[in-house]
């Protein structure tokens, strides 16, 4: 599969010059019901998943380079704190259209949960499978007695960004560069009445 052509950041320069931004959700109170619309199907992980799972990320995100099979497992399935039953899929017509897992960035990890690599296929845009994915996960989080979230993302995905906005995510820039950034991402949004931080930086975990 042809690999898509760089994408632009709101800062305009290629997609590999963006900048990183995070994002953190104080609390996981008052998360809305997970709701799958019809003709779609909420599913976790399996070990017979794997490779279908590989194939996904590969059609959400075609601006990166292909997924390792062997990288991502030691990434993933292959260490201690993977949790199947917080590895969401959606799938489709019997093929996966969408992900989201549940990651802890230390397995004893006990307070903070990272909403990681959330993707959707182009062709179900407008279903609102993002927000699906990552509403599951933050229940997930809840069920494990996780007390807040964090995700990063980039400055140039603004769709995903007022996504998680709309989900209760504050901007945390960690330097002067995510502030920038951020300030350029929420004027793109027209959300320049969000506070952001000028410092100093908290070095959150």
């Amino acid at each position: 599969m042809a690999r898509r052509n760089p994408v632009e950041s709101v800062s305009g320069e290629p997609m590999g010059k963006h900048v990183d931004v995070r994002m953190d959700r104080p609390d996981l109170e008052g998360l809305p019901p997970i709701e799958v619309p019809a003709g779609y199907e909420l599913i976790t992980f399996s070990p017979g998943l794997f490779e279908e799972w590989v194939a996904l990320l590969d059609r959400c995100f075609p601006e990166l380079e292909p997924f390792d099979k062997g990288k991502w497992a030691s990434r993933t399935i292959e260490r201690a704190q993977f949790m199947p039953e917080g590895t969401f899929f959606v799938r489709h017509s019997g093929s996966l259209v969408a992900t989201a897992f549940c990651w802890l960035d230390e397995p004893d990890e006990r307070e903070l949960g990272r909403v990681h690599w959330v993707g959707a296929e182009d062709a179900h845009r407008g279903r609102s499978l993002g927000r699906l994915v990552t509403v599951a996960v933050l229940h997930h989080m809840v069920s494990v007695g996780l007390k807040r979230a964090m995700l990063d993302t980039q400055d140039y995905r603004l769709p995903a960004v007022n996504l998680y906005l709309k989900l209760g995510f504050v901007p945390t820039p960690q330097n002067e560069a995510q502030v920038d950034a951020w300030r350029r991402v929420l004027s793109s949004l027209g959300r320049s009445d969000i506070p952001l931080s000028a410092g100093p930086f908290e070095q959150l975990p």
